[in-house]
């Protein structure tokens, strides 16, 4: 239900939460992103009256879309995988993932440009991986084979305890799986990834072929705990796949499962304003206030789902009696990693690329330090990742043209945007690159004469289009500090107290269990769990 700013105030002062409370719950999310669809599809099955407001005109957030010159871009996530993490979403749909994607597997998964020249592709199946490893540093089979082990085992483990979970009952912890495990779990968490890696290869690209996978969850392989060894399980046993059509028909699929199940969806409505009802020290949210195109909007509700950027609803959105950090408490958080993104369109086809490529600088301790150290700057040479989904998809590009998405880990820093010279420069370096340890030679001497279409994007991008904080292009590194329960959960963000707002709840990468398109579809999950008053590990059954 919405109503005018003017006539919530003549209401405001007469009503109370309890009042104005009907038989089904309302439910506001604030945010479009994947966590913010996949909470309203989710919880419209399970009863409530969702509307999502959302900022912006197109939906998916930082999992959007881009279409220029018959090229079509997906603008962020890239990768598909824990794909049981979307067939159990679908599920809860009454629908499945065969039926809403057409999924490609691809072999190989991703291919590794080195910068003194070496290239491997990362082929599709724990064997043919191991014949991988074995062929550049012979005898690292059994060793691999033991950290491949234990990264499936700790998966498992996270993916029946940890991942689906509220934290909000010691006894969902107890598990005898977990209680038999407290001293190599220990291990993982005070130990680092690089540890794990030190202690399974010594060749330079096998030892960045495992730790790689730290970005994803925007740190690096030092500062990551040594339990994120899990994520070699995603690529080297399970493997890559791909959806046809672009990342993004993820989205599409979301969408529909959340409007056939009522979802109200409103873009190009910016929350403004949260009111809140005091009781107390603690107080109860009675109205969502959001600038659309007819002027200032009010949305009743009885439960809001902040699916936003944490750091923008904390310091914009809620009153400060009912903030749960101050200016000290963010000082200390990490924002995690920025980005320079790359979408170009070019007029010839890249055959020495595979569907995804890293590239990866030989002193990866200086790119590193240049991303998440005291003294940041853009990494130059540095780490980059290409996505060519031209490669399997042709419906993305015309004819004979190549699409590429490229990503370089930068400092999450809002002062770095597109259209600024010294970033555009940086950038053409960063084409340049690509194009020589590629070895497409002839390329990267006529650069403009093959770019078609080309548009950046820089943390301060992320500013303008999503209040990210700092212009994270992922959301809060997954540190020790801000992983598992650590990282809050659906009645507590990250790293911060609990909310003093009883109907508050949280979804997306700033909340357990982290970053992510597979970790926010779980959150989704959690704030359901947590409305019903379920603590147990482990995913919903049903709906």
């Amino acid at each position: 239900m919405t109503r005018t700013a003017q006539s919530s105030a003549a209401q405001s002062s007469t009503a109370s939460p309890s009042t104005a409370r009907t038989e089904v719950p309302r439910t506001v999310v604030i945010g479009a992103g994947i966590a913010g669809l996949a909470t309203a599809a989710l919880l419209a099955r399970d009863g409530h009256a969702v509307t999502v407001l959302e900022r912006n005109s197109w939906l998916g957030g930082r999992a959007g879309i881009h279409r220029e010159s018959s090229f079509t871009f997906d603008t962020g996530p890239s990768w598909y995988l824990m794909p049981e993490v979307f067939d159990h979403f679908f599920r809860l749909c009454g629908t499945s993932s065969a039926e809403q994607l057409d999924l490609v597997p691809l072999d190989p998964g991703y291919r590794v440009f080195a910068e003194d020249g070496l290239t491997v592709d990362v082929p599709y199946g724990r064997d043919r991986v191991r014949e991988l490893f074995e062929s550049l540093e012979p005898g690292s089979g059994e060793r691999l084979d033991t950290y491949l082990d234990s990264a499936s085992d700790a998966y498992d483990l996270a993916l029946r305890h940890f991942l689906y979970s509220t934290f909000r009952s010691p006894a969902a912890l107890a598990d005898p799986a977990i209680l038999t495990r407290l001293g190599p779990l220990a291990g993982m968490l005070t130990g680092s990834l690089a540890d794990r890696i030190d202690a399974t290869v010594t060749h330079p690209l096998l030892r960045q072929i495992l730790g790689y996978p730290a970005v994803f969850l925007a740190m690096y392989p030092e500062r990551a705990p040594g339990i994120y060894h899990l994520m070699s399980r995603l690529d080297l046993i399970d493997g890559v796949q791909y959806p046809r059509g672009g990342m993004h028909t993820i989205i599409d699929a979301i969408e529909r499962q959340a409007r056939a199940a009522g979802v109200e969806i409103r873009t190009g409505a910016e929350v403004v304003a949260l009111p809140a009802a005091p009781a107390g020290r603690r107080g109860t949210i009675t109205e969502v206030v959001a600038r659309t195109e007819s002027g200032l909007e009010v949305f009743e509700c009885d439960h809001v789902v902040a699916a936003c950027d944490l750091h923008h609803l904390e310091t914009r959105l809620l009153d400060p009696a009912y903030r749960t950090a101050g200016k000290q408490t963010w000082a200390h958080r990490d924002p995690g990693m920025g980005g320079a993104i790359l979408m170009l369109g070019v007029d010839r086809r890249l055959d020495r690329l595979a569907h995804h490529n890293l590239f990866f600088t030989a002193d990866w301790d200086a790119n590193f330090a240049a991303v998440f150290g005291e003294e940041r700057s853009l990494p130059d040479p540095a780490s980059v990742y290409v996505c060519a989904p031209s490669r399997t998809d042709p419906g993305v590009a015309p004819d004979g043209c190549e699409n590429l998405f490229v990503l370089v880990p930068c400092p999450a820093d809002p002062s770095l945007r597109a259209g600024q010279p010294a970033f555009e420069a940086y950038c053409d370096r960063i084409i340049e690159q690509i194009a020589r340890w590629s070895g497409e030679a002839d390329f990267a001497e006529n650069l403009d004469e093959h770019i078609l279409v080309r548009r950046t994007l820089g943390p301060g991008d992320y500013v303008d289009d999503f209040h990210a904080w700092q212009g994270t292009v992922l959301g809060p590194a997954n540190t020790l500090a801000q992983s598992v329960f650590l990282r809050g959960g659906p009645r507590r963000p990250a790293g911060l107290r609990a909310s003093r707002l009883d109907n508050l709840l949280y979804a997306g990468a700033f909340t357990a269990p982290g970053v992510g398109l597979p970790m926010c579809l779980i959150s989704a999950e959690n704030v359901v769990k947590e409305l019903r008053g379920d603590t147990s590990g482990g995913w919903l059954e049903s709906l």
